[in-house]
């Protein structure tokens, strides 16, 4: 696996200190599941998709902010990203594009037109359709990040599992080759295990 700084340095070698920012926020402690394991395997999944450039970006931007308040993270990251791309001399258009990506990863649902952000979607929901032990990992990481009790989190991921299963669907060719069978597989076993 490519390091996180060795991506950043290949892609902004011009910008280290802004990947160095980028980096203590995705290490931050009460991150379990959106750190830098989640980072790597979303910018992973984003090469196996053709991810761009801007694309990889806003893929290192996208949960920069994590403060486990959904609806509110993802408006946070696109803000932060705004700010700091525009101080470190991002063009316009650019930082915007980032900004855009950023806020679909809030819904994962881009429209169908919209190549770049089924691509973004795609990388950051990659881990659902991993080999079973680190889906099961990546679980047990989010419910690390959630501090629930045992009934208040079976019952908020039961929730969680049945809308994914009704709901997605990789929104990309690729994405659904590489990940969308083993995704149902491993959505189905945990929704079994969670009404056992």
């Amino acid at each position: 696996m490519v390091s996180l700084v060795q991506r950043w340095s290949a892609d902004w070698p011009d910008q280290p200190e802004l990947g160095r920012r980028l980096m203590a926020l995705w290490q931050e402690p009460w991150r379990h599941y959106h750190g830098s394991q989640h980072l790597a395997e979303a910018l992973e999944a984003g090469d196996l998709l053709g991810c761009t450039r801007l694309e990889r970006l806003s893929l290192w931007f996208h949960d920069a902010v994590h403060r486990n308040r959904p609806g509110e993270d993802e408006p946070a990251s696109a803000e932060l990203a705004a700010s700091w791309l525009v101080s470190a001399g991002w063009a316009p258009a650019e930082t915007a594009e980032v900004t855009r990506l950023i806020l679909l990863t809030g819904h994962h649902r881009p429209l169908a037109a919209d190549e770049a952000g089924a691509r973004v979607c795609d990388a950051d929901l990659a881990v659902l359709g991993a080999p079973p032990a680190r889906y099961q990992e990546s679980v047990a990481q989010l419910r690390a990040e959630q501090g629930l009790d045992e009934a208040g989190w079976r019952a908020a991921r039961r929730a969680a599992v049945g809308h994914l299963l009704a709901t997605h669907r990789y929104a990309t060719a690729t994405g659904r080759a590489l990940w969308g069978a083993r995704s149902r597989a491993n959505l189905r076993a945990e929704l079994d295990r969670l009404t056992a």
